[in-house]
């Protein structure tokens, strides 16, 4: 019975975690910004989604950027980004 119930706790935990965001952190340099819809481009083709919190005026063509995102909905998030280089 203990088994079992190993099991079935070991197996609910794998479910969950499965819907869980994935943290992961990227460089790159930004190709275009898409301020109506929240988006940078990067120039090795990732589309990364930011919330009002990030300051627009700091993404330009060209840039060096850090970020940290998750991937959510099918869409990679930002959580954190900085600007290493500017152009």
């Amino acid at each position: 019975m203990k088994k079992i119930l190993s099991l079935a706790v070991v197996g609910a935990l794998a479910v969950a975690s499965i819907g869980a965001a994935q943290a992961a952190d990227i460089r790159g340099r930004i190709e275009k910004v898409d301020v109506e819809n929240n988006v940078i481009h990067l120039t090795n083709g990732i589309e990364l989604h930011y919330d009002d919190e990030v300051n627009e005026a700091d993404l330009t063509p060209g840039s060096s950027i850090r970020a940290r995102y998750e991937s959510r909905r099918g869409l990679f998030e930002v959580s954190s980004l900085k600007i290493t280089s500017k152009k």
